[in-house]
């Protein structure tokens, strides 16, 4: 999206367990345990790490729950190929260009074509895509938000290992000869980074959330959720804002101005990208911001901890869900308009 880069938000963050997780390496084990905890071999020695991949699929589960919660057209399903609530990449799959058995009902809406029309075929999937698959990505456009590995700060903790039994579904007893093993983590602190860039003001308020439902130890990661594992929290350690381009407007003292990307790209990008205002909204700078020097074309501001103004971005998520529209191409390859069955 975009052939410019107009703003970024680095979120630094420790994650913390807060009891037994477990993030499957997914690697059959000879001697070791049954269910092994993933490793990276760094730093001279192997340790476990959170995936940036786990982080994102947390997260991203997370944001559709909050979005469903808002609108139930706020969020498809990744794994639906049918029906009201098909995945966006599976839509666009349908309709893309030179596909042979495009529907007639369905032919208006086909895609751009990628090679002589590239920029209008990324304004067009952008545009249509629902909120969720534009801040997190889908299989036709890479998101806006990506997330780092995990690792861990100082000495990283030993994996523990922990006995397992099949329930035996008559008594409610252990089942003869259904014995695991795994491994999991129950200390010790993770560090991670999630990039923002190109965000609307919308998609620092859904972030705003989330992390506020992280910091609280509501989310959880990895293998066996509902038994009790993947308990985790947040602390928030640093978050760095970032405006790029010699005609950043400045904001009146004791004031801090949060530009979009619609404030910083100009009016005709917005609305070729379907981006719906507020572009722009205003804070009292916190305590403690600073603004480094920077060589003209960058203006950075740097938030300790959890100083970051989230209450003057959480109402454009929750304004802009509420009153989302689903895309006419959108409902009608959903069967929601048009000749859909």
């Amino acid at each position: 999206m975009l052939k410019q880069l107009v703003n970024e938000c680095l979120i630094h963050l420790h994650i913390i367990p807060e009891g037994p997780i477990l993030i499957k390496s997914g690697v059959a084990t000879i001697s070791g345990p049954d269910m092994a905890f993933v490793k990276v071999w760094r730093n001279g020695r192997e340790e476990v790490y959170l995936p940036g991949s786990s982080l994102k699929g947390m997260l991203r589960s997370h944001a559709e729950r909050i979005a469903r919660t808002l609108n139930q057209a706020a969020a498809c399903d990744p794994f639906a190929k049918e029906g009201p609530t098909t995945f966006c990449g599976n839509c666009f799959e349908k309709i893309k260009h030179g596909k042979r058995d495009i529907s007639e009902w369905l032919k208006p809406y086909e895609l751009f074509d990628p090679v002589k029309e590239s920029d209008k075929l990324n304004q067009r999937i952008y545009a249509d895509s629902c909120p969720i698959c534009r801040l997190f990505g889908s299989t036709w456009y890479a998101g806006r938000l990506a997330t780092a590995d995990a690792y861990a700060v100082e000495d990283p903790p030993r994996p523990q290992p922990r006995d397992g039994v099949g329930i035996d579904r008559f008594t409610g007893g252990s089942a003869l000869g259904v014995k695991f093993d795994l491994e999991v983590v129950t200390e010790g602190y993770f560090a991670t980074t999630l990039h923002l860039r190109n965000f609307e003001l919308w998609q620092l308020g859904l972030v705003a959330f989330l992390l506020q439902d992280l910091k609280d130890g509501l989310l959880r990661i990895g293998a066996s959720k509902s038994r009790g594992l993947g308990k985790v929290r947040s602390e928030i350690q640093q978050i760095k804002l970032y405006y790029l381009g010699r005609n950043v407007p400045e904001p009146p003292d004791g004031q801090f101005s949060l530009y979009g990307v619609g404030a910083l790209a100009g009016q005709k990008m917005a609305e070729l990208y379907g981006m719906q205002p507020p572009y722009q909204a205003m804070a009292d700078l916190p305590e403690g911001v600073t603004l480094p020097p920077g060589l003209g074309l960058r203006t950075t501001y740097v938030f300790p901890g959890d100083s970051f103004p989230w209450g003057a971005v959480a109402p454009a998520w929750v304004d802009y869900a509420m009153a989302y529209p689903v895309p006419e191409a959108m409902a009608a390859i959903r069967g929601q308009a048009g000749g859909g069955g």
